[in-house]
């Protein structure tokens, strides 16, 4: 056997193989066309049985949904109403609003105006509670004032009073005086340093000094005796002169003897008195 025959009869065996392939596959794909059209008519009328309850499921959806919509319709109706009584009110609302905001807008004026003159009264209020406080302590200074002047006022008259009685008693005592002086022969007018108190004592004791005679009197300063006073020595009825007193001491005094009115010798125990000064 040559190539060619060797050939030949690779592909004999060859196609021998896919022709058996050929007969398996139609084999295998040869179906029951009796069985399949029974099973599809099966199919079939169980799929009208299903499209019918479809149709009655679809109808009876459908007549729901009719009342669905209908009563969706009323409810849209419902609510259009609703809306359009809303946008009604809303533009009421909004005028109002409006309104609102107007008067905000004057209140918001009249607040601040208000705070304005708020502040004007708290100025005003702060400046009138300092007057107050000032002329409080400016009344308060004019009641003291008038306290201590009517405490003046009434310390003063009691003192006018007083003084109004002194004079009084001072007037009365006055007239007694003149009428005695005048009854002792005294001038009311004359000085009271010219005026000589009335005593009596006695001399204590007698001395040269300085080319002048002293004398010591008993009767002093506790008796009215003054310096520049005199007294009149005498002894029993003689008069012996004039003593100017030059220095006095309680109970005691010393005078200076005027010889110009000597008339004796003046010794221990004459007896000495007052009378008015002669010039």
């Amino acid at each position: 056997m040559n190539l060619l025959g060797k050939i030949f009869v690779v592909l004999i065996t060859v196609m021998s193989l896919v022709f058996m392939t050929l007969a398996l596959a139609v084999y295998a794909t040869h179906k029951n066309w009796k069985g399949i059209s029974d099973g599809l008519n099966t199919q079939l009328t169980q799929a009208r049985a299903e499209l019918d309850l479809k149709v009655t499921d679809y109808n009876r959806l459908e007549s729901q949904l009719k009342g669905e919509v209908e009563s969706a319709q009323q409810q849209v109706r419902k609510l259009e109403s609703e809306r359009v009584a809303l946008v009604d009110r809303n533009a009421g609302v909004q005028a109002e609003l409006d309104q609102l905001k107007a008067e905000r807008g004057e209140a918001t004026a009249a607040v601040a105006a208000t705070q304005q003159n708020n502040q004007r009264l708290a100025d005003e209020v702060s400046g009138l509670r300092a007057d107050i406080r000032t002329n409080e302590q400016a009344r308060d200074q004019a009641f003291a004032t008038t306290l201590k002047a009517t405490e003046d006022l009434h310390q003063t008259k009691g003192q006018l009073d007083t003084t109004i009685e002194r004079n009084r008693q001072l007037t009365s005592q006055v007239s007694g005086m003149t009428s005695v002086m005048d009854a002792n022969g005294l001038d009311p007018n004359t000085p009271p340093d010219a005026v000589v108190p009335t005593v009596d004592g006695l001399v204590s004791q007698v001395r040269q000094a300085a080319g002048a005679q002293l004398v010591e009197v008993t009767i002093g300063a506790d008796d009215g005796l003054k310096q520049g006073n005199t007294v009149e020595v005498y002894r029993g009825g003689r008069y012996l002169g004039r003593v100017e007193i030059i220095k006095t001491s309680p109970d005691r005094a010393v005078g200076r003897v005027d010889r110009r009115f000597q008339q004796g010798q003046i010794q221990e125990g004459d007896r000495v008195a007052t009378r008015l000064k002669i010039n």
